[in-house]
């Protein structure tokens, strides 16, 4: 199995049910998956940045229990780590609001060198940000020339929609660097407009990009090489949906890193496919971001 690298924001999630307060997690889209395949035993590094302050120090501690390595995050002495309220609807869907606090300088991290059979995680505002765009692209361009294989995850919200003249350009070269792009429908039609599964398929595929689509209860939607399949989702009462998507990508990594470095078979994606909504489902749960310490185990890694 190859590295597993994650790039993107780290946040502090304090979740409220009814107006209070029920929990308090680190964040972060990457980092959520990467704290999942860090306890299921890969080989997994964050490259992201926070603050050195109480928060900061103690999300470090977090990463390196669940064995996220930390050798490429930037910390800021000038600023503090962000921290999100995460507000929970009558289905356990999220808003949120964030709390910020950022140097004028950020994220100076060169990020590693890459190896065929790496996989790379990024995605989020983090990832369409014009400030951070400056370093996050060399360091795609880096990964994918490499040999790294990179898996995004728009994961656009509606409160950055005013400005899409800016960022859809910025998402839709992402897809490009991409090889696969897994987005909820939600985020696609948030950045495209009201689109079916088919058009959501084509809007991506021409930036020859795998692409799945997520759609909650009316389950996943592939086109993996050509081939279109759907696999449905089970149907459950969340307890929260926070890391849902986070953590379908970081099945997705688990799935692909067992492959190898050979090319997924048709069977074999569709087993992919399947474990990373036993990621996601296992996530929904809880108020962890994260599968559990009992599913992690159930994955028999060494």
């Amino acid at each position: 199995m190859g590295r597993i690298f994650g790039l993107g924001e780290t946040v502090l999630d304090v979740i409220f049910k009814d107006n209070q307060p029920v929990a308090s997690k680190p964040g972060g889209s990457a980092f959520n998956a990467l704290v999942s395949l860090g306890r299921a035993g890969h080989d997994t590094y964050l490259i992201s940045e926070i603050g050195e302050d109480q928060v900061g120090h103690n999300i470090v501690s977090f990463l390196k229990e669940n064995h996220v390595k930390t050798d490429w995050l930037h910390r800021f002495q000038a600023g503090k780590t962000p921290v999100a309220l995460a507000f929970l609807d009558k289905d356990n869907n999220a808003t949120y609001q964030v709390y910020k606090d950022f140097p004028e300088v950020r994220f100076q991290v060169s990020g590693p060198d890459f190896e065929t059979g790496d996989i790379l995680l990024f995605g989020s505002f983090f990832a369409v940000n014009p400030v951070l765009r400056p370093q996050v692209v060399p360091l795609l361009k880096k990964a994918r020339a490499q040999g790294a294989f990179l898996i995004y995850d728009p994961n656009f919200r509606k409160n950055h929609s005013h400005g899409l003249k800016v960022y859809r350009p910025l998402i839709e070269e992402n897809f490009a660097l991409a090889h696969m792009v897994r987005g909820s429908d939600e985020d696609f039609q948030t950045i495209y407009g009201d689109l079916s599964i088919e058009s959501m398929f084509d809007k991506v595929s021409q930036f020859d990009s795998d692409v799945i689509v997520t759609a909650n209860s009316d389950g996943v939607h592939c086109l993996i090489g050509g081939e279109k399949f759907s696999l449905p989702t089970p149907k459950l009462k969340p307890v929260s949906t926070i890391g849902a998507g986070d953590n379908f990508n970081a099945g997705l990594a688990h799935g692909i890193s067992q492959i190898g470095a050979d090319v997924p078979t048709s069977t074999q994606w569709r087993n992919i496919v399947k474990n990373a909504i036993s990621f996601s489902t296992d996530v929904c749960l809880s108020f962890n971001n994260y599968i559990s310490q009992e599913f992690a185990e159930s994955l028999k890694l060494d």
